[in-house]
């Protein structure tokens, strides 16, 4: 039996262009379309999901955090960052959220999983300073350094003692995914590739 509770952890607000591209726009030209873009959408949920299965308890992602609202924490030189709207109240951070459903994050989470490093993924890492965290390898070295700075990833604001766990997708195909990594003993929690997206995404089988 598994069970997936999404969790939610603030609001963000992003361009039309961001939320859906333009069919045949490689990565630049999507950007493009979002600086040219003067239409905003409604608020949509940051979510992280927790994941039940008898293996353990699995987090994927861990939400952003109410840091991101102080001056200078978000880099003022990136012009992405002008391009979304974050917003998340202290109480909205995933660790406060998980002590409401009455789960412990410093005890009852079996592993973190990062598909990628963006910083609304990965916000909420200062919960889980005893947590095994797994990512993919490839995803780990682009969010690295002013490369990573400019995708979107805050390497800068990392915990000082996050060393992930890093995999490799060398595992077969599953369905349209050209390769694969088994997190669990018996592959129903996976991480495939997600072209287009520097990263990854979990997929749950039945």
């Amino acid at each position: 039996m598994i069970r997936i509770i999404p969790i939610e952890t603030g609001k963000a607000r992003m361009k039309t262009a961001q939320k859906t591209g333009r069919e045949g726009r490689g990565p630049l030209g999507r950007k493009i379309d979002i600086f040219r873009d003067p239409n905003w959408i409604e608020p949509v949920p940051i979510l992280c999901f927790l994941v039940e299965h008898p293996d353990g308890r699995f987090l994927v992602h861990t939400g952003d955090t109410w840091r991101n609202s102080e001056p200078g924490y978000l880099p003022g030189w990136n012009p992405f960052y002008q391009q979304v709207s974050i917003r998340v109240a202290p109480m909205e951070e995933v660790g406060v959220r998980l002590q409401a459903m009455g789960i412990d994050p410093a005890k009852d989470i079996d592993a973190v999983i990062l598909t990628h490093f963006h910083h609304d993924h990965t916000g909420g890492l200062d919960h889980f300073p005893h947590t095994r965290i797994i990512a993919p390898r490839e995803n780990y070295a682009v969010s690295l350094g002013l490369r990573g700075m400019m995708m979107g990833c805050l390497p800068q604001r990392w915990p000082i003692w996050l060393a992930p766990e890093l995999v490799d997708l060398e595992g077969p195909a599953i369905g349209p995914f050209s390769r694969s990594r088994p997190i669990t003993r018996d592959g129903r929690i996976t991480l495939v590739p997600t072209p287009g997206h520097e990263g990854t995404r979990f997929r749950v089988g039945s």
